[in-house]
């Protein structure tokens, strides 16, 4: 497959021009803020906050007390407003920021504001109400699924600068568009950029039983040669827009492509890991790539996820899922 080239290096680099970010008011998303203002103030983008009151408790409670059913929206909303303000108070620069408070399913309604304020980044935490022992939240893990926008998760561990920072590429269109947006934040934050390819050496699935590789040596080296000629080709776009950037192209022989990315990226203790999804329209694209969905079950760090280009969802853009035959999904 070749390099892309369809896309020129300075549209890969574009900035973000709307940054929304969700909070659910705990300390994940506290963190979660932090990065988005980061974010937000390189590229001088508009900042909004969206908290979403989960329809189905709105509706246990509405059932229970029916005859104050506008009273009960009207308090929690005021309620929320009032949790922000505190909040918001503990992170610096957050107090101003405008917060949008609604009473939706939390997926519909963070893609919703997405949609509404076209952002073209949206800002996670890793952990909502539960916190798992790997891994990310449902409702964040959903929104990589399903939003038509970049979605960056950020871990409950990762409050400052990224130091170092995996773009994982496969020569696609998706991951030159990743390796853009990671080199963006390594320039932004002074970090180590690792662009790494993946593979899966043939000559591991040609030896059956022999206990030694089939190919010589030196059609081995030939071959990661090859790989790494490649590999540098494919960087060399974006390194000349940003002089300066500390690059480190990493060709790494793994036999599993979908757990290389969280191995290597424990071993340099990275901070993030910048990826493209797979898929283009509402069919397929509901599910992720198995590259980026093993990197969300197993990721240490935080995950910026990069959509491709033309992506489409129906709930995303707000359409009725039962024009594209598909019953809601949340």
């Amino acid at each position: 497959m070749p390099a892309a080239q369809s896309i020129p290096a300075r549209e890969l680099a574009r900035p973000y021009t709307s940054v929304v970010v969700g909070t659910d008011f705990t300390p994940c998303s506290a963190i979660a803020v932090g990065q988005a203002l980061r974010i937000a103030a390189w590229f001088g983008a508009p900042l909004r906050v969206v908290h979403v009151i989960d329809t189905t408790v709105v509706v246990e409670l509405e059932s229970a007390l029916s005859a104050y059913q506008q009273a009960i929206r009207d308090n929690l909303v005021k309620d929320a407003q009032t949790a922000w303000s505190e909040f918001a108070a503990k992170i610096e620069g957050a107090a101003t920021l405008p917060v949008d408070v609604s009473i939706n399913n939390r997926l519909v309604g963070i893609l919703r504001q997405a949609r509404e304020h076209k952002a073209d980044l949206l800002v996670m935490g890793a952990f909502g109400d539960r916190r798992p022992d790997v891994g990310f939240g449902t409702v964040a893990t959903a929104c990589v699924r399903k939003s038509m926008t970049d979605v960056l998760l950020v871990r409950d561990t990762q409050g400052g600068a990224f130091k170092r920072i995996v773009a994982a590429v496969d020569f696609s269109e998706t991951s030159a568009k990743a390796l853009a947006r990671a080199a963006m934040f390594a320039i932004q934050d002074s970090a180590d950029l690792h662009v790494l390819h993946v593979f899966a050496a043939p000559w591991h699935r040609l030896h059956y039983r022999a206990p030694e590789p089939m190919a010589p040596a030196h059609l081995q080296k030939q071959y990661r040669d090859a790989l790494e000629r490649r590999l540098a080709d494919f960087i060399r776009p974006i390194a000349e827009a940003h002089k300066g950037l500390r690059v480190h192209p990493v060709c790494y022989d793994y036999g599993g492509h979908r757990s290389g990315i969280v191995e290597y990226a424990k071993s340099i203790s990275a901070d993030l890991i910048a990826l493209g999804t797979r898929g283009r329209t509402n069919l397929r694209d509901i599910l992720l790539g198995s590259t980026a969905e093993k990197a969300l079950d197993e990721s240490p760090c935080s995950v910026l996820a990069v959509k491709p280009e033309g992506f489409h969802h129906p709930l995303a853009a707000g359409e009725e899922p039962r024009l594209y035959g598909l019953r809601p999904q949340f």
